[in-house]
């Protein structure tokens, strides 16, 4: 397929006036029952629509420019839990726009819905898709060529074939390997990822000078940049709560003793940074921390700070003190509200024990976290008796000197 639009033989219309009627109607009812309540007719294919609806409501936070296109056709809805967000594509254009290297051409060797290839391809002259699925690549065609995004190319054929028999010169290639093996299993190594980048990564810089790689955060951080070599920089990125992808940028030119900058990027809705933290491991093992009791406010660190690793650089960089060295918990007598996680105003520091923490719960009710505490969230609750919710939030912890406590706390009226 060569056709930046519907690739040869596809024959991909989309959905009819009617399927794009029935879709906007219904567009937030429950499909189940969808299913039993409508047949099927000449003008509807209601298990096709239901399937579209059902994606477009995984869609509506995750891509809301794609989920506002009434033309758009949407792939399964796995697909689109699986796939990258609006804010975290529009991240990695930004990426690769900020290291004044685009303009030309990149490849995109892992297709797929298209979402990364998109929001990329609008740094570049031109962009070449690959995907070896031909159902995806039709839909991606389709889908492209409504977006207007008519500098892509669509190859449906296995890139690593493709560019081994006929290589692309390109400015930049992106991969982002499907992480379940052939049983769907979930990996945990790069190299047992699919593609092999680890294998292929010679015959990808020979293409491209730049290489970004994105992987799942289950994934070692670790051991990706030693079998990857020449990693420049490793991004990790944070959305609302989670931390929802790894990306290594490799570069041919990244000498074999460098030391990679791990970058933690907190995203707002549209793919800006909200707040981040940058450091190498050195930088982390050599960091001061001190150890001391709850002061005024208590820090609970994103998940992307705590997946890179930044356990004694986030307290270093931002003058904290560390609760303990297990537990992951961080207190000040300032307010920070630049702190890449959630910041809370301590309210009182309690033994664990019901009546010490009913004292400040006259609702009965608390949010509850655990950090390097001996029990589970289940078991608490039914000992304390406290109900989920509220506007107050316990964090059970350990301190330094092995004391086992609850700190009471509420979000700051500063936050």
């Amino acid at each position: 397929m060569t056709n930046p639009s519907t690739p040869e033989g596809t024959g991909s219309t989309g959905l009819t006036e009617a399927e794009q009627n029935f879709v906007l109607e219904h567009i937030q009812d429950d499909v189940a029952t969808l299913l039993l309540k409508h047949r099927s007719t000449q003008d509807l294919d209601i298990p096709k629509v239901v399937k579209q609806i059902a994606a477009r409501q995984k869609a509506r936070y995750k891509l809301p420019e794609w989920y506002c296109n009434e033309q758009l056709l949407f792939p399964p809805p796995l697909s689109v839990e699986q796939g990258s967000s609006q804010a975290t594509a529009r991240y990695k254009a930004g990426l690769v726009a900020g290291q004044h290297l685009a303009g030309r051409h990149l490849i995109d060797i892992t297709g797929g819905m298209g979402v990364d290839c998109y929001y990329m391809s609008q740094s570049f002259a031109h962009t070449t898709y690959f995907e070896q699925q031909a159902e995806v690549a039709r839909s991606a065609a389709y889908n492209l060529k409504v977006l207007g995004a008519d500098s892509i190319t669509i190859r449906n054929e296995e890139a690593l074939s493709a560019l081994s028999q006929h290589p692309l010169p390109a400015d930049w290639i992106y991969a982002d390997p499907a992480r379940r093996d052939e049983q769907q299993r979930k990996v945990v190594r790069l190299a047992d990822c699919t593609p092999d980048i680890v294998t292929a990564l010679p015959l990808l810089l020979r293409c491209a000078p730049h290489l970004l790689v994105k992987t799942s955060p289950l994934l070692d951080i670790d051991l990706s940049v030693k079998e990857l070599r020449g990693v420049q920089e490793v991004h990790v990125i944070g959305l609302e709560s989670e931390c929802k992808e790894v990306l290594y940028l490799i570069t041919t030119d990244t000498p074999s003793t460098h030391e990679p900058t791990v970058k933690v990027r907190i995203l707002n809705a549209g793919g800006s940074t909200a707040s981040g933290l940058d450091f190498t491991r050195t930088e982390e093992a050599q960091a001061e921390v001190q150890w001391g009791d709850p002061m005024s406010y208590l820090y609970e660190p994103h998940a992307a700070l705590l997946k890179a690793g930044a356990f004694r650089s986030v307290a270093s960089r931002f003058g904290l003190t560390k609760l303990a060295p297990s537990s992951h918990l961080y207190t000040s007598d300032t307010w920070l509200p630049d702190f890449p996680g959630r910041g809370f105003a301590v309210v009182a520091v309690c033994k664990p024990d019901a009546r010490d923490l009913h004292a400040y719960l006259p609702k009965g009710k608390a949010n509850l976290t655990l950090r390097n505490f001996p029990a589970t969230i289940q078991d608490l609750r039914k000992k304390w008796k406290i109900k989920e919710g509220g506007d107050q939030y316990l964090f059970a912890t350990t301190l330094a000197d092995g004391r086992k406590i609850v700190v009471v706390a509420q979000k700051p009226p500063l936050s």
